[in-house]
């Protein structure tokens, strides 16, 4: 019987792992672009346009393996390419430029990419009828939300704070189906 509980108690775990680790790979992805995008801008505002064109390269290594349904990684990655344009053409001030454009994008992209893992929870959660959960979930994207919002002018981000805002205060009068469709609202904005 131990052998038993102990195999399955194993494979629950191995299960587990396999499930969260894409969305941990994916924000150490996202992670790694911003810390090279960082370093690109850093060199190439010293005037180093090749070191600039190793990090932005880096970064967009790492850029590239995010997830592409966040439309601010892929801004960053096409400001990125552009840095590595300029950079090989030993146009460190244009490049410098573009890094830093592509930097601001992918510290948006991570603010967003947890929005979205957090609000398809409140949404899985509200689909379930658990108001109280859907607005723990939403709660913690709205933060990210206008977090990214400090950084970006997007109108979409804005209106997925009012979404989002909107899916908290029908969570918590117990609305579960009105604050999970306020979630979905706010995802597809994020997709924007």
């Amino acid at each position: 019987m131990y052998r038993t509980l102990n195999v399955v108690l194993t494979a629950g775990a191995a299960l587990l792992l396999l499930t969260v680790q894409p969305g941990l790979a994916q924000d150490a992805h996202l992670a790694q672009a911003v810390t090279h995008a960082q370093q690109a801008a850093a060199h190439g505002g010293m005037g180093h346009a090749s070191v600039l064109v190793e990090h932005a390269n880096q970064a967009l290594t790492h850029a590239n393996m995010a997830p592409d349904d966040n439309p601010h990684t892929v801004a960053a990655i096409a400001s990125l390419t552009d840095a590595v344009t300029h950079g090989n053409m030993d146009h460190a001030p244009v490049a410098t430029g573009m890094a830093n454009t592509g930097l601001a994008s992918l510290q948006v992209a991570v603010h967003v990419h947890q929005v979205m893992d957090h609000n398809m929870q409140a949404v899985t959660h509200g689909d379930m009828g658990h108001a109280p959960v859907l607005v723990t979930h939403a709660e913690v994207a709205l933060t990210h939300a206008r977090a990214a919002a400090e950084i970006s002018d997007s109108p979409h981000i804005v209106m997925a704070i009012e979404a989002l805002e909107s899916a908290i205060l029908h969570g918590g009068m117990g609305h579960a189906e009105v604050a999970t469709e306020s979630a979905k609202t706010a995802q597809s904005h994020l997709k924007m």
